[in-house]
C-alpha cells in the first residue's frame, strides 16, 4: 500500500511538473511570436496607398489577407470542420465518450497564432487554455493511467492561465471553476503543482513586468461603492452586447451557403480597413490595455476603441479568423470602465477612473468566461491589493448575476447549448444523455412469429417463467405484444387478433435520460426497443435494467467528484 501511494505521488508530481513547464514555454513562445510579427507589421513602410496627397497604410489589409489564406490552408489541409476552444475543453472534462481531437486542438491553436500574428482582433488565452487541455490529454497517452482524464486536462488548463497572467492561484481556480467545475482531492494536488510550476518556470526563464501595469492607491471603499454599483448594469450591457454579437456572427456563418473562405476573406478585409484608421483595435492589444490603465487615451478615443474592438473581434471570430475571446473581453472591459470612470470623475467622483477600469475588466471578462472567482483572484494577484480585489468583486458578482440570467453562465456555455449540450444538469445529465436505449437492449425477451397460437405461446411462456412475449414479422418488424392473459383468451386461435398492436416502446435512439422519463408510468415485464426508421425489434429492456444503468452512472460521477 505504501509503495503504491509513493508511486502515485511520484507520478502526480512528474506529470504536473512536466505539463506546467511545457505550458510555460508554449505560452511565452506564443505571445513572443505574436509580438515579434506584430512589431514587423508596425514597421511596415511598403504597403501604403496615396490618395489625393494622403497616404493610407494598407498593410493591415494585406497582412490580414495573407492571414486569411494561411488559416484557411491550415483548416483544409488538416481536415478541421470547426475550430476548437475552451467550450470543447469544458465538454471533454464532463464526459469521456467524446474525447478531445488532438489534431483539431493543436491545429486550432496554430490557427489562433496565425490570426493574432496577422493582426486579427483575437485573444491568446482561450486557444492556450484549449492547447493546455489538449496537451494534457496527449501526455496521458504515454504515462500511467492512474490519474483520470480530467486531471491531465485540468493541469494543462491551469498551467496556461498561470503562465499567461503569471497568476498561479488564478490558474488553479480557473481550472476548477470554469473547466472542471468540481473540486476533488485527486484533482487539486496535480493541478496546483502544474500551475505553480508554470509560474516558476515563467519567472525564471522569462522575467518581465506584470501583465497589466496597475500601481495606485485605492480610495476608501465606502466612497466608491455607490459608483461601482451604479456602473454595473452598464457593464452587463457591454458584456451582453459582446457575447450576443459573437453568437450572432457565428450563427450567421453556420447558415452561410457560400464558400466558407468568402466570409473569412470578408472579415480580413473589413478588419484591415478598420485597422487603417484605428490600428489600436487589432492584435492582442496588451500595449493598449496598459495605456488605457495609465489614462493615455482621451474619452472620445476610448469610445472608438471600445466599439472598434467589439466589431473587429466579432468579425474575426465569427467569420473564421480564429482566436480567443478572453483577451478582447479584457480590452473591452477596460475601455468601458475607462469611459465610465472618465464620466464619473467629471461628475465629482475623484480618482475613480483606474478602479473603474480594473473592476470593469474583471466584470466583463468574468461574464464572458463564466469565472467570477478567477477574475477576482487575477486582480488580487496582479495588483497585490486586497482593496482592489474587493472593489472588483462588487462589479464582478453583480455583472455575472445579470448576464447569467439573460444569456448564460458564460459564452462557452452558450456555445455548448447551441450544440445541444446543457451543462446545467451537471455530469450526470450529460452521461445519461449520451447512453442510448439501443446500448441497453438485450435478447432476453421471447420473440414469436405470427403463426403461433395461444396455447403454444402459453407453453413457451411457462417454460421460460415469463409473462410477456413479442410477435414479429419475418423481417423482424414488431407486430405486437402479448401477455399470458392474451394466450388464455386466444387458446387455439392465432394471436393476431388478441395481441396489443401498439405496445409501449422505446426508440433505439432514445437517451437513457429520455427513456427514464418515458417509463415513469409504465407497468409491465419488459419494454421493446425499436429501430426508429424501420420498426424492427432491436431487443428488450426492463425497468430494472434502466435503473441499474442510472445507478451505474451515478456511481461513476460520485467516484470522479470525490476522487
Amino acid at each position: 500500500m505504501l509503495l503504491k501511494t509513493l508511486r502515485e505521488l511520484i507520478t502526480i508530481i512528474f506529470v504536473a511538473c512536466l505539463i506546467g513547464a511545457a505550458m510555460s514555454l508554449v505560452t511565452n513562445m506564443f505571445v513572443a511570436g505574436v509580438e515579434a510579427v506584430g512589431a514587423l507589421r508596425g514597421q511596415d513602410t511598403f504597403f501604403r496607398l496615396e490618395i489625393h496627397d494622403k497616404i493610407l497604410p494598407v498593410g493591415s489589409v494585406v497582412f490580414l489577407w495573407i492571414t486569411a489564406i494561411a488559416v484557411y490552408f491550415v483548416k483544409t489541409s488538416l481536415g478541421i470542420k470547426a475550430w476548437a476552444g475552451p467550450a470543447d475543453s469544458i465538454y471533454a472534462a464532463h464526459q469521456s465518450r467524446e474525447p478531445l481531437d488532438l489534431k483539431r486542438g493543436f491545429g486550432s491553436t496554430f490557427a489562433a497564432f496565425l490570426s493574432a500574428s496577422g493582426g486579427a482582433a483575437v485573444g491568446q488565452y482561450g486557444p492556450l487554455v484549449h492547447f493546455g487541455a489538449t496537451m494534457g490529454v496527449w501526455v496521458k497517452r504515454f504515462l500511467s493511467p492512474s490519474l483520470s482524464n480530467e486531471v491531465y486536462l485540468g493541469c494543462g488548463v491551469a498551467a496556461a492561465i498561470s503562465a499567461g497572467f503569471n497568476a498561479p492561484i488564478a490558474g488553479i481556480i480557473f481550472a476548477h471553476e470554469a473547466i472542471l467545475r468540481l473540486f476533488s482531492i485527486r484533482a487539486v494536488a496535480p493541478i496546483s503543482i502544474a500551475a505553480i510550476t508554470a509560474s516558476a518556470v515563467d519567472r525564471f526563464l522569462f522575467p518581465s513586468d506584470a501583465t497589466f501595469a496597475i500601481d495606485a492607491v485605492l480610495p476608501p471603499l465606502i466612497e466608491i461603492l455607490p459608483a461601482l454599483i451604479a456602473i454595473t448594469p452598464i457593464l452587463s450591457l457591454v458584456a451582453l452586447a459582446f457575447m450576443l454579437s459573437l453568437r450572432t456572427a457565428q450563427r450567421f456563418a453556420a447558415r452561410f451557403s457560400g464558400p466558407a473562405f468568402l466570409l473569412t476573406f470578408l472579415a480580413a478585409t473589413l478588419c484591415g480597413v478598420l485597422g487603417m484608421f484605428l490600428p489600436d483595435v487589432l492584435g492582442l492589444g496588451m500595449v493598449q490595455i496598459n495605456q488605457m490603465l495609465s489614462g493615455e487615451f482621451a474619452l472620445t478615443m476610448l469610445i472608438l476603441l471600445l466599439l472598434g474592438k467589439l466589431v473587429a473581434t466579432t468579425l474575426c471570430i465569427g467569420f473564421g479568423l480564429f482566436g480567443g475571446v478572453f483577451g478582447p473581453a479584457i480590452f473591452i472591459g477596460i475601455a468601458a470602465g475607462a469611459v465610465l470612470g472618465g464620466v464619473a470623475e467629471n461628475l465629482g467622483f475623484s480618482n475613480f477612473a483606474l478602479i473603474a477600469s480594473v473592476a470593469s475588466m474583471a466584470a466583463v471578462s468574468a461574464s464572458v468566461i463564466g469565472a467570477p472567482i478567477t477574475a477576482t483572484i487575477i486582480i488580487l494577484e496582479l495588483t497585490q491589493s486586497y482593496e482592489f480585489a474587493v472593489a472588483a468583486m462588487v462589479t464582478v458578482m453583480l455583472c455575472n448575476l445579470i448576464t447569467q440570467r439573460v444569456f448564460a453562465l458564460s459564452f462557452f456555455d452558450r456555445q455548448l447549448l447551441d450544440r445541444g449540450v446543457d451543462l446545467r444538469g451537471g455530469r450526470e445529465a450529460i452521461h445519461l444523455n449520451q447512453i442510448l436505449s439501443a446500448e441497453l437492449a438485450t435478447k432476453d425477451g421471447i420473440v414469436l412469429d405470427s403463426s403461433v397460437d395461444g396455447n403454444q405461446a402459453r407453453a413457451i411462456l411457462e417454460e421460460k417463467s415469463l409473462t410477456e412475449a413479442y410477435i414479429c414479422a419475418e423481417d423482424g418488424v414488431l407486430m405486437g405484444k402479448i401477455s399470458l392473459f392474451h394466450t388464455l383468451a386466444a387458446e387455439n386461435n392465432s394471436l393476431k387478433d388478441y395481441m396489443d398492436k401498439d405496445p409501449f416502446s422505446l426508440s433505439g435512439t432514445d437517451t437513457l435520460a429520455h427513456a427514464m422519463s418515458k417509463v415513469a408510468n409504465f407497468v409491465g415485464e419488459s419494454i421493446p426497443i425499436l429501430d426508429k426508421e424501420t420498426g424492427v425489434l432491436i431487443g428488450t429492456v426492463t425497468e430494472g435494467d434502466l435503473f441499474n444503468a442510472v445507478v451505474g452512472v451515478q456511481g461513476e460521477i460520485v467516484k470522479q467528484e470525490r476522487g
